[in-house]
């Protein structure tokens, strides 16, 4: 199975390429600028990109087995 990575860049400058589960957490702990969908750029500072939620998808039958998802970092603002 090939993964699809996404490109992204970093806090400091520098860019890279990851999967889409990285980059959820990328988005949720600040690690990163921006990344690149297929329309263009998306910018996270400006934005405020969203994270995907399946918790409450009404498909999925099983067990959750996923971790908990990180605190939003500007909640409390």
């Amino acid at each position: 199975m090939q993964t699809s990575l996404i490109s992204v860049v970093y806090l400091d400058g520098t860019e890279g390429a990851v999967s889409n589960d990285v980059l959820d957490v990328l988005i949720a702990t600040g690690k990163i600028q921006r990344f690149q969908r297929s329309e263009g750029w998306v910018d996270i500072i400006r934005t405020g990109a969203k994270l995907r939620d399946y918790r409450h998808d009404a498909e999925y039958r099983g067990t959750e087995r996923r971790a908990d998802w990180p605190e939003d970092k500007n909640a409390a603002e």
